[in-house]
C-alpha cells in the first residue's frame, strides 16, 4: 500500500468520526482530494479502515509471511473436526500468495523453505484435486524471481482474479477472529485482495465440495453468469437432413400401402391406422422444420452436385440404436509408433489422411488400396498414397472440408494449411498462431475453419482470408482441441486448464463455460440435433452436458486411458463412440 492510500484511509475514518476540521487540514497538507481507496483495495467487514491501516504498518518482512502461515496451519490443523476441512481450504490460496510474496521481495530462500515445508499438505491425500495441485506447485517451483511471476501461467492465474473458497458463516467468523486476534495482518490482507469468501450457512462435510485449483478457481467465479446467456441452438433453415425427411415422406404418401407384409390386401381398418400413422409423422416433421433458424452469418449455399450426393447417402443410411448397432472399420498404420500423431476420414469413408512427427501428411485412398491388393499389384498399391510436404515441424490436426475436396492441417510450426486433395498440393498456409496449433476443424457449411493453439487462444478463419476473422481470448492454458456447433454460429473449445468454453461467433464472446473435469480436455462432438455436447479428458472421463441449461447430465469414468476422440452416430444422434488410448 502506498503513502496516499494511508492518508485516504486516515481522511476516510476522520470524515466517519465527524472530525471535520482535521479533515480538510490533513487534505490541504497531504494534498489528498479523493475519497476513495484502491478498487482492489477490499474489506472483510465494518473494521475495514483499521484493518487496512495495521496491513499498511505490518511487518513485511519475508520471516513475517512464513510464520504467519506456520501459525494459521497449525491453528486450523487443532481445529474442531466438524471445521478442519471447511477451514483448510483457505490455507492453498495463502500458501501460493505467500510464496509469491516472498518471491517478489527477492526472498528466494525462504520461498523455497515455506514450500519445501507445506507442499506435502496439498498433494499428499491421493485425491483428483491434489494431483492437479502438485501439477501447479512443481510450475511454481520455477518462479525463482520476481521477473518469473509475469511469465509463469499458475502464478498469473493467482494474480488475475481472486480464488474462490467457500465457508459457513461461523467457519469464516472463526477465521477472521483467528487472523485479528492474532495479528496476522499479512494474511489478512492477503485474504482482503485475492481470495473471494462466499459464505453458506452450514458447515460442508469433508472435501467433497473442495474441486477449485488456481486455474478453475477464477473460472468458477463468472460460470454463474456467462452460462445465463441465451443460446440459438436450432439447426439452420432448408438443411440437407429436412430436405431427405421431406422427400422421404412424399415418396411414401405417393406410394399408398396396398398389402401387408404377407403380401395380403390391407383392409379398411389397417389403411386407415397406416394413414393415421402417416399424418402423425408429416405433423412431427413440420413441426421440426418450424424450429429451425435463418442464418445470421455469412454462408456459401451448397452446390447442387454435393447437395444430391449427400441425399443419396441419407437414402443408404440404415438407424441405429442401442440395439442396432453400427458396423466399424478397422485400420492399422504400419511402422507408425511415435510418429502419427492424427488421424482423420473422409465422410464417404473413401480415403483416410494421417499426420506425421515428420511434419508430412499422407492421405491413402481406401478404394485404389483394396483394388491393387485384389489383384496383388504392389506397384498400384503405393501409387494409392499422397504424400503432402509443406509444414516445417509435427501435424496435429487435420479435417476434411464437407466436400472432401480439400483438407485442413494444423502443426507445430503455429500454421494450418489448406490442401487441394484431387491435386495433393499446398493452396494456402495461414499464420498468425504464436505457438503450435493443436488441432483444426471445418465448419459444416464450408467457408469457415477454427483452430486451437499452445497460445492459449482459439481462432476463427475463412478461406478467402489469411488473417482470422475472430481471435477467441479466455482459456489459461493451452487450447487442446476445437469444434464446430452444427449450425455454424458457435465453436466449443477444450483446454489444458480443464474447461470448456461455448463461443458465439457473431461477437466473439462466450457463451458458455463448463468446469467438471479433473485433467486437459482432450475431445469434444455436439449432437446433431446442436442441444448437447460430449468431452472427454485426459483421464478417461466422459461427461455430457446440456448446452440450453448449461449444466452436466452424464459422467462416465469408465475409460482406462485418455480420450482423444468421440464422434455421434448421424441423424438422432443414438450412440456415441469414442477412441481411448490403453495399453
Amino acid at each position: 500500500m502506498q503513502d496516499a492510500d494511508i492518508d485516504r484511509i486516515v481522511l476516510e475514518y476522520c470524515k466517519k468520526r465527524g472530525f471535520a476540521r482535521t479533515e480538510a487540514l490533513l487534505r490541504q497538507e497531504a494534498g489528498v482530494e479523493a475519497m476513495a481507496l484502491a478498487p482492489q483495495r477490499l474489506h472483510v467487514n465494518s473494521n475495514g479502515i483499521v484493518e487496512n491501516v495495521l496491513y499498511s504498518l505490518a511487518d513485511h518482512s519475508p520471516k513475517q509471511y512464513a510464520d504467519s502461515f506456520h501459525r494459521l496451519a497449525a491453528w486450523v490443523d487443532n481445529s474442531l473436526d466438524l471445521y478442519r476441512d471447511e477451514l483448510a481450504r483457505v490455507l492453498y490460496p495463502l500458501f501460493i500468495h505467500c510464496y509469491l510474496e516472498l518471491i517478489s521481495k527477492r526472498a528466494t530462500s525462504e520461498a523455497h523453505q515455506l514450500l519445501t515445508k507445506q507442499k506435502q499438505r496439498f498433494i499428499s491425500t491421493g485425491a483428483t484435486t491434489s494431483k492437479i495441485r502438485q501439477q501447479e506447485i512443481q510450475d511454481l517451483q520455477a518462479v525463482a524471481v520476481p521477473e518469473h511471476i509475469g511469465s509463469n501461467r499458475v502464478a498469473q492465474a493467482a494474480r488475475a482474479a481472486r480464488y474462490p473458497v467457500t465457508l459457513s458463516t461461523y467457519s469464516f467468523q472463526l477465521l477472521m477472529a483467528f487472523l485479528q486476534g492474532s495479528k496476522l495482518w499479512l494474511l489478512l490482507g492477503i485474504v482482503n485482495q485475492y481470495i473471494k469468501v462466499q459464505e453458506v450457512a452450514t458447515p460442508m462435510e469433508g472435501r467433497a465440495a473442495e474441486e477449485t485449483t488456481l486455474l478453475t478457481g477464477p473460472i468458477q467465479g463468472d460460470v454463474v453468469t456467462i452460462n445465463q446467456k441465451a443460446l440459438d441452438l436450432m439447426l439452420l433453415q432448408d438443411n440437407v437432413e429436412d430436405k431427405w425427411r421431406e422427400e422421404k415422406a412424399a415418396a411414401e404418401e405417393a406410394a399408398e400401402q396396398e398389402f401387408d407384409e404377407q403380401g395380403k390386401p390391407l383392409t379398411k381398418k389397417q389403411r386407415q391406422q397406416l394413414k393415421r400413422a402417416a399424418d402423425k409423422e408429416r405433423a412431427k416433421q413440420r413441426q421440426t422444420t418450424q424450429d429451425r433458424m435463418e442464418p445470421q452469418i455469412p454462408l456459401v449455399g451448397m452446390a447442387d452436385e454435393l447437395e444430391a450426393q449427400l441425399l443419396e447417402s441419407l437414402d443408404k443410411r440404415a438407424s441405429v440404436g442401442p440395439t442396432a448397432l453400427p458396423s466399424a472399420a478397422f485400420y492399422t498404420f504400419v511402422n507408425s509408433h511415435h510418429t502419427l500423431h492424427c488421424v482423420t476420414s473422409s465422410s464417404d469413408g473413401a480415403c483416410v489422411a494421417g499426420g506425421f512427427s515428420d511434419s508430412s501428411v499422407r492421405i491413402y485412398d481406401l478404394e485404389k488400396m483394396a483394388a491393387a491388393r485384389s489383384q496383388a499389384q504392389d506397384e498400384a498399391a503405393g501409387s494409392s498414397v499422397s504424400l503432402l510436404w509443406g509444414h516445417s515441424a509435427a501435424v496435429y490436426g487435420l479435417d476434411y472440408t464437407p466436400d472432401q475436396q480439400l483438407l485442413f492441417t494444423s502443426s507445430a510450426d503455429g500454421t494450418v494449411r489448406l490442401w487441394s486433395t484431387e491435386l495433393a498440393v499446398n493452396l494456402v498456409a495461414y499464420r498468425g498462431h504464436n505457438f503450435p496449433v493443436w488441432d483444426v476443424a471445418s465448419s459444416p457449411h464450408a467457408y469457415y475453419f477454427a483452430s486451437a493453439s499452445a497460445d492459449k487462444t482459439a481462432r476463427m478463419w475463412c478461406t478467402e482470408r489469411t488473417n482470422p476473422l475472430r481471435i477467441l481470448t479466455g482459456h489459461q492454458s493451452d487450447v487442446d482441441v476445437v469444434r464446430w456447433h452444427p449450425n455454424s454460429h458457435y465453436i466449443a473449445t477444450g483446454s489444458s486448464d480443464r474447461s470448456i468454453r461455448l463461443w458465439d461467433v457473431r461477437d466473439s464472446s462466450t457463451a458458455r463455460v463448463f468446469v467438471g473435469h479433473r485433467s486437459p480436455v482432450t475431445a469434444l462432438a455436439f449432437s446433431p440435433d446442436g442441444q448437447t455436447l460430449a468431452s472427454g479428458s485426459e483421464d478417461g472421463t466422459m461427461m455430457m452436458w446440456d448446452l440450453s441449461e448449461a449444466r452436466r447430465f452424464g459422467v462416465t469414468p469408465n475409460h482406462k486411458g485418455p480420450v482423444w476422440s468421440l464422434a455421434f452416430s448421424q441423424g438422432d444422434g443414438a450412440i456415441l463412440a469414442s477412441g481411448v488410448l490403453a495399453f
